[in-house]
């Protein structure tokens, strides 16, 4: 057996501040790192018969994890849930990470969380990204914090006492991503849909891509893209301008047929960027699946609850995975969080929205509510385009399988 795990199960120093590093995110957290950048093994986990994601863990035996894979939704989020907690209490043994997966091959299968068959084989991935890939492939990898393995990316320790000098990250240079006056841009587009812009400033040294967040996941995606070419032009001495011109026509989704279009200031660009006009907004409670609160939000006054609750209820359902999540604020709790999307023509929400507002006092995000104040408590008729719209944020956004070519 390989030594137990440091009490913090991480080679991040426990005092960051002792390591004269200024990151935040170089802090512990109580069981095995959450992502990594060296090779891992895995594990399908099986439903029913389905596969609904892979178990691994770091070849370090310090990081483990579940990746869903979003084509299962309603079984696999449930299923992260039960996989973490398992993950929490092997680390808490002292298991090394790949113990911990490997002691439940050949176990039950568990009623929400699936198992892994007697004989199945562990198996090898490069780096997690790889496997993320092969959970949902229509997706880009997440990119993961950037201390991993108590590294930065260029394989420095975050611990100085392994020997090295002064820690240093050195960004590719670029050109600046703020202008003073006029800018001009350039729709990136894809499928008809445009994802967002390509800018670059009149006078001054900036130029960027801003994404249209009515486009979800694919809007964010296009800057993979992007953002490489910009910083090649700018290496090559190429003024904005003409560093986003240079990107006309490629495969970078910008049309050799777009039109370069001007305004007075970027705040202009950016309203333009925030309008959903090709989608609906999407939203859901303040709570994360370990219970922590995500964000603060408001509360809703009581005199206005029950009618909040009944809009959300009742507005028509787009999506329904017929399944159900347990209430991640109360385990104990034999109530179930209904796993569906409503519309009302403008918003997106999942079920527990009206759950843990109900059960929990947990509020929707302001604009919603503001937005239903609007509407007088009273949910709009919904048509056809509405139902089309709603399913295309769900699929934009990663919740529902995406179009071909996404």
């Amino acid at each position: 057996m390989n030594n137990p795990l440091p009490p913090n199960g991480s080679d991040v120093p426990d005092d960051p501040a002792a390591a004269d590093v200024p990151y935040p995110d170089v802090a512990p957290r109580p069981g095995y790192e959450t992502s990594t950048r060296k090779p891992v093994v895995y594990l399908p986990v099986t439903l029913d018969g389905e596969l609904i994601g892979y178990l691994w863990a770091g070849t370090t035996d310090r990081a483990a994890g579940f990746v869903r894979r979003l084509e299962a939704a309603s079984q696999s989020l449930e299923a992260s849930i039960v996989w973490h907690q398992r993950l929490d209490e092997a680390h808490g043994e002292g298991l090394p990470a790949r113990e911990a997966i490997r002691r439940w091959v050949g176990e039950p299968e568990h009623p929400r969380a699936g198992g892994i068959p007697a004989g199945t084989p562990e198996q090898d991935a490069a780096t997690l990204a790889e496997l993320d890939t092969l959970a949902n492939p229509h997706l880009p990898p997440e990119p993961g914090p950037l201390i991993q393995d108590g590294e930065l990316p260029d394989g420095t320790p975050v611990d100085r006492s392994k020997g090295w000098g002064p820690l240093t990250l050195t960004v590719p240079p670029t050109y600046d991503t703020d202008a003073v006056g006029p800018v001009r841009y350039l729709p990136v587009t894809r499928n008809d849909v445009v994802l967002g812009y390509l800018w670059a400033s009149v006078t001054g040294n900036a130029a960027a891509y801003l994404e249209r967040p009515d486009t979800g996941l694919v809007g964010a995606d296009a800057g993979g893209a992007l953002i490489p070419r910009l910083r090649e032009a700018y290496e090559a001495g190429l003024s904005p301008l003409e560093a986003i011109r240079r990107l006309k026509g490629g495969e970078e989704g910008v049309s050799a047929m777009a039109e370069e279009r001007e305004v007075p200031a970027l705040d202009d660009l950016r309203r333009l960027a925030s309008e959903y006009t090709q989608s609906l907004r999407l939203t859901f409670p303040s709570v994360r699946p370990d219970g922590a609160p995500a964000d603060p939000r408001p509360p809703v006054p009581p005199e206005e609850r029950d009618a909040i609750v009944r809009y959300l209820d009742e507005a028509p359902v787009v999506h329904d995975n017929g399944e159900s999540a347990p209430d991640v604020l109360d385990p104990s709790s034999t109530a179930t969080v209904p796993d569906r999307y409503h519309t009302d023509g403008t918003w997106v929400w999942p079920g527990d929205v009206p759950y843990y507002l109900q059960n929990h006092d947990m509020p929707p995000e302001p604009a919603f509510v503001e937005h239903i104040r609007g509407n007088g408590f009273q949910v709009p008729a919904i048509g056809d385009d509405d139902r089309a719209a709603a399913l295309r944020t769900l699929e934009w956004n990663g919740i529902l399988v995406p179009p071909p070519g996404w």
